[in-house]
């Protein structure tokens, strides 16, 4: 019986370390999210040189409530192009939390079109931008968005690249 007691306090004891490590953990650690008004895009984030060069492409679709984001130490104008992609996205250009640009319904080049000859199309925003979220073509349309909207961006987008990132 009393072997029971202490296994029994001991499962205690390791629920509660648990309990509290869940509400202890390091913000940035969470899954990275951006938030446009009330919208919540679940977020990949390229944040090495080798990420953003690959962005999306190569993957054959993006869930509705899912995206890339690419953060920026400071606002830019970046160029983005669609090598590699299977499907067409919608970029919204951010600046200090909030929509500054948006480009919609961006085709995916034909799958024979060889990027690194076919001269691909770059996309920039009219204003500078610290963060790009690229979404599912559509997106900005069906949820609404404009620019002035608010942007609320978790910690773990904006966390730096591991130490050893190029």
């Amino acid at each position: 019986m009393a072997r029971l007691r202490s296994y029994a306090a001991w499962l205690v004891v390791v629920a509660c370390g648990a309990a509290v490590g869940a509400c202890t953990r390091d913000p940035a650690a969470a899954a990275p999210t951006v938030k446009i008004r009330s919208d919540i895009v679940r977020v990949d984030v390229a944040r090495t040189r080798e990420e953003r060069t690959r962005g999306l492409g190569g993957r054959a679709s993006l869930a509705p409530d899912a995206g890339m984001a690419f953060p920026f130490d400071a606002p830019e104008r970046p160029a983005f192009w669609m090598a590699g992609m299977y499907f067409d996205i919608d970029i919204v250009w951010i600046r200090d939390s909030h929509v500054v640009d948006l480009s919609e319904r961006l085709r995916h080049p034909p799958p024979e079109l060889d990027p690194q000859t076919a001269g691909l199309p770059e996309y920039r925003p009219q204003e500078p931008a610290d963060l790009v979220l690229e979404v599912p073509a559509g997106t900005v349309q069906a949820r609404g968005w404009k620019r002035g909207d608010p942007v609320e961006v978790s910690p773990a987008v904006r966390a730096p690249p591991p130490a050893h990132a190029p």
